[in-house]
Formats: C-alpha cells, structure tokens, sequence
C-alpha cells in the first residue's frame, strides 16, 4: 500500500517555521523593553535640563528689572539699603554658561537617548556670554545605543556629518555581524582613529576632548573604543545564536526533505518492480541480427539486479548529501565536511579524469569486447547444432561437440584477453593485458581440480575407453554408462538412478569394464533319487546355451533333494534362464525334490556332497 508524505511533510514544515518566527521575535521585544527605558531616561534629562534653562532663563530676565524700581520713585536722598538689594547679584546673570553646558554633559552621561536633547535658549540678558551660539550636535549609535555624541566641527566638517560618516561606516560593518574584526583604536599626529577590524569609524581631535569635557584625548578614545567593543561583541553573538538557529532550522527542513527524496525513491522503485512482475514479455531477450546475445531471463534478471542498485546507491547519495550538507552548516563540523568530501570525491573525480584520457581506447575495446562476445556465442550456438545433428561435420563426433565447445569458447576468450589486448592499446604491458593475465591465473589457481578433471575427461573421451551402454565401475561407484562428458561420467545404477562421478576420482579409484552382462543365479532342488550327474550335464547345457559362461554348482545334497545352483546370463534372445532351466529338467524327466534347508546358507564342512548332520 503507497503511503501519502505529503501531509506529514507539510505539517513538520509549518512548526518549523512557527518555532523560527518564536526565536526570532524573542530579540525585538528586548530591544523594545530596552528602548522604553532609555527613551523614559532621555526624556527626564531633557525635561530636567529645559527646567534648568528656563530657571536660568528666568533669573536672567529677573535680574535687570529689580533697579528700574528706584528710578521711578521721586528724586531723594540715597538710601544705602536699596544699593544691596538680592536682585542685582551677579551669579544668576552669569548662569547661561552653565546652563549651555549642561545639556552636552548630560548627553555624554546618558548614551541611551534616543533623540538628541535640544540646545538651550539663548538668555536674554545682555551680558556677553549669552550672545555665543552652540553648534548643533549629533550623535552615533548602534541597535538605539548611543556610543559618540558629535559635538565639536573638525576642520570644514560639521558634527552632523562626522556622525553621518561614522554611521554608515559602522551600519555597513555591523550588516555582516559574523565579519566584525577586532576593535582598536590608533594614535597619529595628536589624532586618535578609532578602528573595527581595517575599516575607520571615528577620528577623535582635540576639540572632541574640549566639547567632551574629559581629561585628554586617550581617556577619551579609550571610552569611545570600549562602548564600540561592547557592541561589536553583542553583535557576535546576535550574529552567532541567529546563525546556529537558522543552520539548526535548516539542518531539520533538509532532513524532510531528505526523508520525503527517500519515499518517492522507494514508490519509484516498487512501481518499476510491480511493472516488471505484471509484464516480463517487455523485457525481451537482447539480439544482434538473428543472434541472442542476452537471453530474456538473464535480460530481466539483469534489469532487476540494477533496479535494486540503483535504488541502493540512490539512497546512499540521498543520505550522503544530507551528511555533507549539514555539516557545512556548523562551523565546528565544517572541517569535517572537506574531509568527507575529499575522501569521496577526490577518488571519483580521479577515476573521471582517468576514464577520460582512455575515453577512445575504452571505446575501441568495447568494440572488441562486443566482437568476442558474438563470436563466443556464434561457437556455442554452432556446436550446439552438431550436438542436435541439425549440422553434420566428419572430423567432430556428435557426442563430442559439446566439450569441445566449452574448450573452444574457453580458449577465444583468455586469447583475446592475453594477446588481442596488446594491438587494441598499443602497450604489451598494459592494464588490459594485465587484467587477462591475472584473470588467467586466477582461473588456473580456483579451477585446478576442474582442470586436472578435464585433462582427464579428455583421455577419456578421446581414447573412447569408455562406451555408452557398459556397466563400469568408475570413481568408486558402478552403473551403466550413460553418458561421458568432459569433466564428469555420468552413471546409471542399479536403482535407474543417474551419479555424476568426476573424471578426476578416475585417478583415485579402478576403472572396472564389465564387457559382458553379468551372470544371473537361479537356485533349483531336483529329487535325489535321479542320477546327479545326468542332471548336471542337462543343467550346465541350459546354462550355456543361454551364456557361454554359464556354470552349475552342487549346493547341498539331502533326504529332501539335490540342491543345484546354476549360473548364466539372465536371457537370450526371448529365452530367459529359468525357462531354459525348466525345459532341461522336462526334457529328462526328473522331478522336483522337496526343498529342505536353505540352499543360500553356506555349505557345511565336508564338502559339496557332504551328508547333514
């Protein structure tokens, strides 16, 4: 019954993706959480220091007012205690410095804002100091974290463009997490040139230290290139855990994939196996012209051998890329990965590169191979005819035919492995004729006993010194000669069973020809009043006249009758032995005796005529 992979497939796919949506949305809402406190935090500074300005602002506006009420009162004595007065004191009007200040210093202390504050309101009052305009400042960040604010112009660059610069720089670095270098900074000609890997971000001049407020330029650099370290680490390992997730996501979506690439292999492969079962006509026998060189058995036997590797080898590739695959993903396994591959594939693509080069010699040899092939099945199929008798030829005997076509198909091959393979590659040593000869001594080595079996199969047969039709006794067995073939002698025992005895048991055991049929054995008691020697005379002429080795013997000799054993060929002609037997005794007139003890016992002592006891 096919099973269905589509659903399962379908089902592993989606919770695949729903668990990557979770991890990756589990880092936005930290980012978020981190950025309402800094947001909250910057607001409260920016509030705080408008407050702080607008109190500056106010005392300022406050102070020039305060002596404008004596002017107006009628002209007087001087009254000391208006001179004193609180509102005319200095520090409120000289406050705006401060107030300017203010707002950098709390910047450069809270890198988390993420808006930049807004510069304070210029005082109103008319002292000198109120009358400089700050430039307007710009910050560079990193994931919302503030790392440099700009606050000083260098050379014709303003702070917003140094920010702009360094921005993109860092924005282009931090875009390839996994390639960030190592964070240094570089001290040339009273500048400090802050560095991720080769790439500049910042320089850093004196006037950042002035607008900064810090003690010198290396204090300075020296904060600028921690914060930028902090961040290039937590970029690391941002890039490293979004990497080992989507590689682990990967590894289990290519493992479906892999699973479902091995299901449809096996539908492929019993669909392709039920359509050879249900049509094996289709799979006919391989022919050249009127000559089969495949029969269809071994044709559909082929087919299904192939089947069932190409099936072996499919999973194995299918496996074996998912290996490498995965592998690739890890960095920890990626070494792996090269071994693998170059374990596999560097003596695959060395076989290519080999196979390539003797791409036309190959060619040429498949022609010699397939012209060999025709001409070993031509011998087979042409002394197969003179086995049948359907070709007649004079100096080979039909019974012959078939050993000496094994010999002939043997000899056509190892020849063309051994001397033909020379002319086809040009090389006397080459791996063809190498090949021919290991194949040859292989075959000597495995095939010494059928060897030694057929050299002497082939005495045998040539010497003819067995016949079809004899009773032999061959290889330690005895049977009638049925068959002589080159390696074996095929026998027919006494229980119409065929024994192949090996032509080499020949050599361990006698040969026994019985060229006569052997003597049969008829038992007879004739009455012991008759005269035994005119019995003899009659009985041993039936023996003879059916065999002319017959022979008769006194078995015993009692009360009960002469026990006689006569021995012969079991018929002549339609003349059996008992027949003839029984005519002799007619012919006499003797009558049958009464048979007493058994005359298959052995004879007692005393001899053939002895008396019982």
């Amino acid at each position: 019954m096919r099973r269905s992979y589509r659903s399962p497939v379908l089902a592993r796919v989606l919770v695949v993706l729903a668990t990557l949506a979770a991890l990756f949305s589990v880092r936005p809402a930290r980012a978020d959480g981190n950025d309402v406190v800094d947001a909250a935090i910057t607001t409260g500074m920016a509030a705080s220091t408008t407050g702080m300005s607008a109190g500056a602002d106010a005392a300022a506006t406050a102070a020039p007012s305060t002596p404008s009420a004596p002017s107006a009162s009628p002209p007087g004595p001087p009254v000391p205690p208006v001179v004193a007065t609180p509102p005319v004191v200095a520090p409120p009007v000289v406050a705006p410095p401060p107030a300017a200040v203010l707002p950098a210093r709390a910047a450069s202390a809270v890198p988390a804002a993420s808006v930049s504050a807004p510069p304070a309101p210029e005082a109103s009052a008319p002292a000198p100091a109120s009358s400089r305009v700050p430039p307007a400042i710009a910050e560079l960040k990193a994931r919302d974290k503030v790392l440099f604010t700009f606050r000083a112009s260098r050379g014709d660059r303003a702070p917003a463009d140094r920010a702009k610069a360094a921005q993109s720089a860092l924005d282009t670095l931090l875009a390839h997490g996994s390639e960030l270098g190592e964070v240094h900074a570089d001290a040339t000609q009273g500048t400090v040139v802050v560095f991720v890997g080769k790439t500049p971000i910042l320089t850093l001049g004196p006037e950042d230290v002035d607008a900064s407020g810090e003690a010198n330029l290396e204090v300075l650099s020296a904060q600028v290139t921690a914060r930028l370290s902090d961040v290039v680490s937590s970029e690391r390992k941002r890039s490293a855990i979004a990497t080992t997730v989507f590689s682990v996501s990967l590894l289990v979506f290519s493992a479906l994939i892999a699973f479902w690439l091995l299901g449809r292999a096996a539908d492929l492969a019993e669909k392709l196996r039920t359509w050879m079962a249900d049509n094996p006509e289709r799979l006919a026998a391989i022919r050249l012209g009127k000559i089969e060189l495949v029969s269809a058995g071994a044709a559909r036997g082929g087919s299904s051998i192939a089947l069932t590797l190409g099936y072996r080898l499919t999973q194995v590739a299918i496996g074996y890329a998912w290996l490498i695959f995965g592998l690739s993903l890890f960095e920890s396994t990626r070494g792996y990965t090269e071994r693998l591959t170059g374990l596999m594939l560097t003596p695959l693509y060395a076989l290519a590169t080999r196979i390539g080069s003797a791409l036309p010699v190959f060619l040429v040899a498949g022609i010699a191979a397939l012209a060999v092939s025709v001409l070993v099945r031509f011998i087979g199929l042409f002394f197969d005819s003179v086995a049948r008798g359907d070709t007649k030829i004079t100096w080979l005997a039909r019974d012959l035919a078939r050993p000496t076509s094994t010999l002939v198909r043997f000899g056509v091959v190892v020849t063309s492995l051994v001397l033909a393979s020379p002319l086809i590659t040009g090389e006397s040593d080459g791996a063809l004729s190498r090949v021919g000869l290991v194949a040859l001594v292989a075959v000597a080595l495995a095939s010494t006993p059928l060897l030694a079996s057929a050299g002497a199969g082939a005495v045998v047969i040539y010497g003819r010194r067995l016949k079809k039709g004899e009773l032999v006794e061959f290889g330690g067995r005895a049977g009638r000669v049925a068959e002589v073939r080159l390696l074996d002698v095929r026998l027919e025992d006494a229980g119409a069973c065929d024994v192949s005895v090996p032509h080499i048991l020949g050599l361990f055991h006698p040969t026994r020809v019985h060229r006569h049929p052997p003597l049969a054995r008829v038992d007879v008691v004739v009455d012991a009043s008759a005269s035994q020697a005119v019995v003899e005379k009659a009985l041993l002429e039936a023996a003879r006249s059916i065999s002319s080795r017959g022979r008769v013997e006194l078995v015993w000799l009692d009360g009960a009758g002469a026990h006689w054993r006569v021995h012969s060929a079991t018929h002549r002609g339609d003349t059996t032995l008992g027949r003839a037997v029984q005519d002799a005794l007619t012919k006499l007139g003797v009558g049958l005796g009464r048979r007493g003890a058994d005359p298959l016992e052995p004879s007692p002592p005393g001899g053939e005529g002895g008396a019982g006891p």
